[in-house]
């Protein structure tokens, strides 16, 4: 806040001017692209600055005006909804576990113009093995974007792509900023009407929000690893918890997680009623994707990994961030039978 703050209070006139006012909000723009870049090991013109997470992936998959896109059965909704417009596209299935299944990739691969991919997922927190999925798509010649809003900040973003998609909020961020990084790709614009961001995004730049990424960006790459251990504990601890009460699955426990995520199915439950006795509580949690929260069906992503619709109604996600205690966390731990029992006792089937 503290950076955003002359943004915000002062600095009001279009970065695109060119009289003083103007080119004082062009040079934080510009030096907040240099950081985002620095941290990402890219050039700074390889910077499109965006509205955040959903902006960034349709702009990287529908701007490289794809013929055959290929990509996982448990995106993100931002992805496959801009996946789903390109003529063709393949949805790679996911194993039990709910890793991707390379080999079914590799069958993907032939012929398509580009491959996205997930470094984790936002409802399990599974992590996918984004350089063996790089080097896949190299061997095919299929360039590769990387929706890492999830992963960043929860584990390093040091695996190949060719283009990358980042949100601000995400990394305890501003809402309403993000980021697409591009390398060697051809990308057209979505949005007509302007210059800005060399061609690729017309409208004026959200200075604002463009500073508060660039100081988000930074700060996540710089606390990640002391932070990832941390949160790592509290999220085994909050998990041993859920596991003691009978019938609970975890989503993707044999797999790699990012650090502060676990999905957890309890036979016998609504998600909803769940989320409705911890938020009375003051245990915030959700059911699903955020982007899709309040809708009443199965979670996609579970369903994709061999769920029943019936578990699947009976998952919650808890997502830990810098702020959480374990002070919260043992709370957490207590409270939760009861809200599992309750619930059961008014489940209907």
């Amino acid at each position: 806040m503290a950076e955003m703050t002359p943004a915000l209070a002062e600095l009001f006139a279009n970065p695109s001017s060119v009289h003083k006012p103007g080119q004082d909000a062009r040079a934080l723009v510009d030096t907040a692209r240099e950081r985002c870049a620095r941290t990402l090991g890219c050039a700074p013109r390889e910077i499109i600055f965006t509205s955040g997470g959903t902006e960034s992936d349709a702009l990287g998959i529908l701007g490289s005006q794809p013929r055959k896109v290929v990509t996982s059965a448990v995106e993100h909704p931002a992805v496959l909804g801009a996946c789903a417009k390109a003529p063709e596209c393949v949805r790679v299935p996911v194993l039990a576990s709910g890793e991707l299944d390379l080999e079914a990739l590799r069958r993907a691969l032939p012929f398509a113009s580009l491959c996205s991919i997930m470094a984790a997922n936002n409802e399990t927190g599974v992590i996918f093995p984004l350089r063996e999925v790089a080097a896949l798509c190299h061997d095919a010649g299929v360039p590769l974007h990387v929706d890492a809003v999830q992963a960043a900040g929860k584990m390093p973003l040091d695996f190949p792509w060719d283009s990358i998609s980042l949100s601000a909020h995400k990394i305890e961020g501003p809402k309403g900023a993000g980021l697409l990084a591009v390398r060697g790709m051809k990308l057209e614009g979505l949005q007509r009407g302007g210059h800005q961001e060399q061609g690729r995004r017309a409208g004026t730049e959200n200075v604002a929000g463009i500073v508060g990424m660039s100081a988000a960006l930074h700060r996540a790459s710089q606390a990640q690893p002391l932070l990832e251990p941390r949160l790592r504990a509290l999220r085994d601890k909050l998990e041993a918890a859920a596991r003691e009460i009978p019938g609970a699955h975890v989503a993707g426990r044999a797999a790699s997680r990012i650090c502060n995520t676990l999905n957890v199915a309890f036979e016998g439950c609504e998600g909803e009623t769940l989320l409705a006795a911890l938020d009375l509580e003051g245990i915030a949690v959700s059911t699903g994707s955020a982007c899709s929260s309040g809708t009443l069906e199965p979670s996609p992503v579970l369903l994709a990994m061999g769920y029943s619709s019936e578990l699947a109604r009976g998952a919650i996600r808890f997502s830990l961030w810098s702020g959480n205690t374990e002070e919260q966390i043992d709370r957490a731990c207590r409270v939760l039978p009861g809200v599992v029992s309750r619930a059961r006792g008014s489940f209907k089937t």
